[in-house]
């Protein structure tokens, strides 16, 4: 029994095997003989032809249109088109470089300008002969600050002011104030102006300020305060 099975599985996997091709035969030929028979017809094949030609010639008259009617319609209307150019960045540099030299020219004349406008009054203040002194005496735990002031011209100065510039951690004390007007000097008159200043920290030898006043020719004029001479006060 067994040898007679075996005897017959190969004739009936080639019967299967043959069976499976020509089931793959049949399906072709219905899937295909339909579409051959189509084909065979001239008449078909250049309707199909036809409108695969004029499809694409559509697709690509559409798209020329889409991208290129910006264009046309500028030149139809005599609209000039203009394109933007990018300047190069040594293009753009030499302008600013140039701005900053006019720049940097400008203020090196008003600086000339303003050294001998200083010039002119340090000239104009030697000639009136007007001299500065100040002195810083300890008292306790204040200090007492006096500006004086000498008329050395051969004429009256009106409107004397003295004004302090007291640095940080020096302030006036209570009742004491940072300017004082002095009013004329006559020719020849020392005058002097006392300050009550209160040190809490600063520097006394940081203490400015200036003596401004009306000269005979009706020009004010501006000494700065002198660095002050120090009396019972230890230098650091």
């Amino acid at each position: 029994m067994t040898l007679e099975i075996l005897s017959i599985a190969p004739k009936l996997a080639m019967l299967l095997q043959g069976d499976i091709w020509e089931d793959i035969s049949t399906f072709l030929h219905l899937l295909l003989d339909p579409i051959l028979l189509v084909l065979q017809d001239i008449a078909l094949r250049r309707t199909i032809l036809s409108t695969v030609i004029w499809s694409f010639l559509i697709i690509c008259g559409l798209v020329f249109v889409v991208y290129e009617i910006p264009s046309v319609m500028k030149i139809l209307t005599g609209t000039t088109m203009t394109t933007t150019k990018v300047k190069p960045k040594t293009e753009v540099a030499a302008p600013r470089t140039q701005t900053e030299t006019s720049s940097a020219s400008r203020h090196q004349i008003s600086r000339d300008k303003a050294q001998q406008e200083r010039d002119r009054r340090e000239r104009a203040v030697k000639e009136t002969g007007v001299s500065v002194a100040a002195k810083i005496v300890k008292e306790r735990e204040l200090l007492r600050l006096t500006v004086k002031i000498k008329n050395g011209s051969n004429s009256h100065i009106n409107m004397v002011v003295v004004d302090l510039d007291l640095p940080s951690g020096i302030d006036a004390e209570v009742g004491s104030f940072r300017m004082q007007r002095l009013g004329t000097i006559n020719a020849g008159e020392t005058k002097s102006a006392d300050f009550i200043l209160r040190p809490m920290g600063g520097e006394p030898s940081d203490i400015g300020g200036h003596v401004e006043f009306l000269g005979a020719s009706y020009e004010v004029s501006k000494i700065p305060l002198p660095v002050p001479d120090m009396e019972g006060i230890a230098s650091e």
